[in-house]
């Protein structure tokens, strides 16, 4: 079994350059919600989708109230993936 690697918030905001508001936000907006949120701990997954939005935001020009809808369309995607591929077991 893998072991989890969690950094601090201002570890995320270096790895992610970024902020420590910009990231606060998107935790208010609940676009990333922390693996340890009383910590403020990051794991990898919580990285990549900080890297997702700034990709939607920056390289797609999308707009805060439409992040949220994208965000949740595709963790709707990829739990349908994970059930198709459950029965395809």
């Amino acid at each position: 079994m893998k072991k989890l690697i969690q950094i601090h918030i201002e570890e995320a905001c270096e790895e992610c350059k970024l902020s420590i508001e910009v990231i606060r936000k998107f935790i208010l907006e609940e676009w990333i919600k922390p693996s340890d949120p009383e910590e403020l701990l990051f794991d990898q997954e919580d990285l990549a989708r900080i890297h997702l939005i700034l990709e939607l935001q920056d390289d797609f020009g999308v707009n805060d109230e439409a992040v949220p809808i994208i965000l949740q369309l595709l963790d709707q995607l990829h739990s349908l993936r994970g059930t198709v591929s459950r029965l395809n077991r």
